[in-house]
């Protein structure tokens, strides 16, 4: 019992660790849309009620670098306005699933073809779902709301009390909702269980994946990462397809909003026509989508983050317990985290010593449209110059972000030199742990190397792209050899069996040595 319930909560922190940097980014964009742009540019920006509001929605979730967590707070903000039903439904669907930088990775895992077709086919299901959802719901713009009169530093003001309030409120409460899918998940589904149940041809293998995705929370880097390698090992496309558009579009908190915002029964309609739209396009994809000479694996990692993290029976302690946490929780995470706790400590004051004072400011300054003077800092601006400026920004903090992310290839060789030199000295010191922690970071920097070059260059040569997927491919050898000589070595296995695992890992190690030299020659 104890392995269950610490697994799930477990695997719930990872996904509140995953979630606080674009949960902090959705609460500040919802904050920018309420203060800066307000009712008519919001109205503007999304499409108001003509029929380009679900593509031009969709394409705006493209460009913002959120989660289904992080879109919460401006899927509120969007029903506030009064707009679409169905333009809010297609933002809150497409935003998860792609942004500038999980495409980018997207493209090095599988053949390009195969991620752009993934991204118009999304955009094929949030139009003919945003149709659908429009006809069978009631809705019209809030013409009685009014802008908001703040500028200047007051307007700042009022975001950062609009932040806190919405995470210590609302926001916060469906978070903990959308966890609540990854509690549930690490209780029930036992250590590996995701392992073998989503292989190519299996004619059950979308459906499967389509009912475990609905409790799911992920990010489009996790879930990007999870379809390379579903398409690494030969696994049915069609799941993938159903993991992109359930598991990453839709979370618990998702349903329980459209449930509490539109009625009970519309949202069981929306989310049927959901379901049975994914799984025909699942299933027409599945075979036509197979990588060509890709053998099936018979198993895969990729799910393992869903399942507990905990063998039953095995041993528990804090030590092993913060182990598995770091091993997932990064720095960069664990800054989210401190950012996210210092915002809810912030609402906190907000919702009690300082709640009248916030409530005075933001009705004084919202009140204050005339006599505030514009001068210094305090200015009046359209919300079409706050609209552009904030697009122009988005698309240039993309591209900053996108060659910061994915390092110039002289950076990232050297990155890559210190990590092979941990995973082949853990396998000549036969440290199994330390070596299957440094396979998956040096398979990461090898797609960054081809991303970070491709985005440098130009262009990415088949020489280059074969030596990278070789490497690769040596590294998800080794990673099976050292968790057979892991397990040979913890069992009552022959020494004659455990010899030839270590045999084995050791000719791995040093191909992999020599690959990664011609993989620095040809990046050169």
């Amino acid at each position: 019992m104890d392995v269950i319930v610490v697994g799930g909560f477990v695997r719930a922190f990872q996904g509140l660790a995953a979630a606080a940097p674009t949960l902090i980014v959705g609460l500040f964009i919802a904050a920018v849309l309420r203060y800066y742009l307000g009712r008519e540019g919001m109205l503007r920006l999304f499409g108001g009620d003509s029929l380009r509001s679900l593509p031009q929605s969709w394409l705006i979730g493209m460009l913002l670098p959120v989660c289904s967590i992080g879109v919460i707070p401006i899927i509120r903000e969007m029903k506030r306005v009064g707009i679409r039903p169905g333009a809010i439904t297609a933002f809150a669907l497409a935003a998860p699933l792609f942004n500038p930088l999980s495409l980018m990775y997207g493209l090095t895992l599988s053949r390009p073809l195969v991620i752009v077709g993934f991204a118009l086919a999304s955009l094929a299901v949030v139009t003919v779902l945003g149709f659908i959802w429009d006809r069978v719901t009631t809705w019209q713009p809030n013409a009685q709301l009014e802008d908001a009169g703040i500028i200047g530093l007051r307007r700042l003001a009022a975001c950062a009390i609009f932040m806190g309030r919405e995470l210590w409120g609302p926001t916060g409460v469906l978070t903990c909702i959308a966890l609540a899918g990854l509690l549930i998940l690490g209780m029930l589904l036992p250590h590996g269980a995701l392992q073998s149940s989503v292989e190519q041809l299996d004619p059950l293998a979308p459906l499967k994946m389509a009912v475990v995705s609905v409790p799911i929370y992920a990010t489009p880097m996790l879930t990007m990462s999870q379809l390379g390698m579903m398409f690494a090992h030969g696994n049915s496309p069609g799941a993938a397809f159903c993991l992109l558009l359930l598991g990453t579009g839709v979370n618990l908190a998702t349903l329980w909003w459209i449930s509490a915002s539109y009625g009970r029964k519309p949202t069981v309609l929306w989310f049927s026509m959901l379901c049975l739209i994914v799984l025909a396009c699942a299933y027409a994809v599945d075979r036509p989508l197979i990588p060509p000479g890709v053998e099936p694996a018979g198993h895969t990692h990729a799910f393992d983050i869903y399942t507990n993290p905990f063998p039953l029976g095995s041993p528990l302690s804090m030590s092993r317990v913060y182990e598995t946490v770091s091993k997932s929780v990064g720095f960069a995470d664990f800054v989210g985290l401190g950012i996210a706790a210092c915002v809810l400590m912030f609402g906190l004051l907000l919702r009690t010593n300082l709640k009248s004072t916030a409530d005075a400011f933001v009705e004084q300054s919202s009140v204050q449209r005339v006599e505030i003077p514009t001068a210094g800092l305090d200015r009046h601006v359209s919300p079409r110059v706050v609209g552009a400026t904030c697009l122009a920004g988005l698309v240039a903090f993309s591209v900053v972000a996108c060659y910061a992310y994915y390092p110039a290839p002289s950076e990232v060789l050297e990155e890559m030199r210190l990590a092979r030199v941990d995973v082949l000295s853990g396998v000549s010191s036969r440290d199994y742990e330390r070596t299957l922690h440094w396979i998956p970071i040096l398979d990461e920097w090898s797609r960054k190397l081809e991303v970070g070059h491709a985005i440098r260059s130009f262009e990415l040569r088949p020489y280059q792209q074969m030596q990278s997927h070789l490497l690769r491919k040596k590294l998800e050898l080794l990673e099976h050899a050292v968790e057979h000589a892991l397990e040979a070595s913890q069992t009552a296995s022959s020494s004659a069996t455990l010899a030839e695992e270590l045999t084995e890992a050791d000719g791995l190690a040093r191909a992999i040595f020599e690959n990664a030299k011609r993989l620095h020659v040809a990046f050169e």
